[in-house]
């Protein structure tokens, strides 16, 4: 919903969230010369929108921008193009496109993701009383829960997956789960790099056995050594080799996102239909473009785009490795609960 006036047709708008109701008056306080110094709440009807200056100022704390407006759109006129400095070219040829100043290229879906994933958590907390000293059967138990506030983040970033049958969307959502659980913890790592720089080795090992324990069949229980034992080669692959190569790049909050995005709509997948597949091309290439648009935008090097998208193959890799784990705790009889079984075994075979 707009976060400006609670509209419900909120979508982002220069680097925010908002109605285009909203949005169309940022962009006219900017261009407009009058300025409003005093707030006027108090005198307007309390069904009307707050003051010009309370507006704004919701406006800007929302993360809108006026740098993100575009000049006007006068086709008979340059004016509204910021020109290099006067003298760097002769009176008498006119303006060059070359001197104009760029406008950003289009990466606002990056940026709305972002805060969809933010408020995809909260919920996930709310709703599934998410905690850091859950085991696997209790975060396994969220399956369904995971299920629906991904696919409601899905709808609400990309509103053509509402026409998808209900096949492709339950195998999407499937595909994607597994991907999940790497996603998380890897994201957690770099959202608090003091916490993962650290945890040291014995941390780690008892962050394990606080995973397993309580989640073994009744009397058949393992020591706390021996779920070291067991499980440390996983989570030592994972914290060696999947996560260090991903935090080391110190990926911005949006390229994260198109990292996100990029594994939900894999089109690889022979479980889905021809129309799923190609919804996924379409969007992949959608989401590629606005990931080199944001890079370019900020000067990187162009192998950072190459770098960002090759943490897809990492990922999968620890998601295969993890699959390994899963079925170690099969083997010693680990409770896991039956809706993420059900994901397993289609995953499996």
């Amino acid at each position: 919903m707009c976060l400006i006036c609670g509209a419900p047709e909120g979508e982002p708008h220069f680097g925010g969230i908002c109605c285009r109701a909203c949005a169309a008056f940022f962009r006219r306080y900017f261009h407009s010369k009058k300025v409003s110094k005093k707030c006027t709440c108090k005198e307007r009807t309390i069904k009307s929108h707050p003051c010009r200056k309370c507006r704004v100022e919701k406006c800007l704390k929302i993360g809108m921008t006026p740098e993100k407006i575009q000049g006007g759109r006068d086709r008979n006129t340059m004016d509204h193009l910021q020109m290099i400095p006067s003298g760097s070219c002769s009176p008498s040829s006119p303006p060059s496109l070359l001197t104009a100043r760029i406008i950003s290229r289009a990466t606002s879906n990056l940026e709305f993701a972002y805060s969809n994933w933010k408020q995809f958590n909260r919920m996930r907390r709310e709703v599934g009383g998410i905690t850091y000293d859950m085991n696997i059967y209790d975060l396994t138990s969220l399956t369904k829960i995971d299920i629906e506030l991904t696919w409601n983040m899905v709808i609400s970033m990309f509103p053509s997956t509402r026409k998808l049958e209900e096949s492709d969307k339950a195998a999407l959502l499937r595909n994607f789960h597994m991907k999940f659980w790497m996603i998380v913890p890897i994201f957690d790592c770099i959202e608090n790099p003091e916490f993962y720089e650290n945890t040291k080795e014995e941390d780690h090992k008892n962050m394990m056995v606080e995973f397993y324990d309580g989640s073994f069949e009744k009397g058949k229980e393992l020591t706390k050594k021996e779920i070291v034992r067991i499980f440390e080669p996983y989570w030592g692959s994972f914290y060696t080799k999947t996560v260090p190569p991903i935090v080391g790049l110190n990926l911005e909050k949006e390229e994260l996102m198109a990292v996100l995005w990029l594994l939900f709509f894999d089109n690889g997948f022979i479980n889905i239909s021809s129309e799923c597949l190609e919804m996924c091309r379409n969007i992949r290439k959608m989401i590629l473009r606005e990931l080199k648009n944001y890079q370019t935008d900020r000067n990187y090097d162009e192998m950072r785009f190459f770098d960002t998208v090759e943490t897809l193959d990492i990922i999968e890799k620890g998601e295969q490795k993890f699959m390994e784990e899963l079925l170690v705790c099969e083997m010693h009889n680990v409770r896991i609960h039956d809706d993420f079984k059900a994901i397993l075994k289609e995953n499996k075979y």
